[in-house]
């Protein structure tokens, strides 16, 4: 009898300690690949995303509403020479921001839905030499909300009585990593230039100071 009890612990013994090293080795491994997926996927995605930002506000400029720059201000000036009003077409740049968040949001929803990005599962080991060989394992993204665009103006004085106008896009993305039991979080993102307009005549100093549109840094 006491022999049978002796193996039936040390059985159960040997169990507890399997069952520890297996779940040891577990949580190292999971630990070494989501530390070397978090550096890796947040540098790949953010490229890819920005990729996609560049991309999408170009295509969005090729329509015909965009073509002649001059639609999105009207700079009017007074019997000096100087900057009397600048207006703004906001239904010209609402439709371009439109456009520009519409195909933002599907070819990020074509690179969340793609099997491109992956990191190689030799990478648990926590070696660097070893961190690039291997079977791929593919990161399941997800796009969290809307892709948010806005735009902004800015001035900036170059030279006497000279003044650069520039009008931005600017576009945020939050999308989520899917790893083992962890979720990372990437934002992203990126401005880009879609107006630029060299005005020669003084400048209010109002426009120096507030801009126009939401978000605008210089204010």
């Amino acid at each position: 009898m006491r022999k049978r009890k002796c193996c039936r612990v040390k059985r159960f013994l040997a169990f507890v300690i399997s069952f520890a090293i297996v779940i040891a080795s577990f949580f190292y491994f999971r630990s070494n690949l989501i530390a070397y997926a978090e550096k890796y996927a947040d540098g790949l995605i953010t490229t890819r995303v920005v990729d996609i930002f560049n991309s999408s506000t170009t295509q969005a400029l090729e329509g015909d509403m965009f073509q002649d720059k001059s639609n999105f201000y009207e700079i009017r000036y007074d019997s000096e020479g100087n900057v009397a009003l600048i207006s703004t077409d906001m239904v010209v740049i609402n439709a371009l921001m439109r456009d520009v968040a519409a195909i933002t949001q599907t070819n990020v929803n074509q690179l969340c839905a793609s099997e491109d990005v992956q990191v190689p599962y030799s990478s648990i080991f926590g070696s660097i030499l070893l961190g690039n060989y291997g079977k791929k394992y593919t990161f399941k993204l997800e796009l969290l909300g809307n892709i948010q665009c806005n735009y902004r103006t800015t001035f900036e004085a170059k030279g006497i009585n000279q003044t650069l106008m520039c009008m931005y896009i600017d576009l945020f993305a939050d999308i989520s990593i899917m790893l083992p039991l962890h979720v990372k979080n990437v934002k992203v993102q990126n401005n880009m230039v879609v107006y630029q307009n060299l005005i020669v005549g003084k400048v209010p100093d109002f426009y120096f100071q507030y801009g126009l549109g939401p978000l605008d840094l210089r204010a």
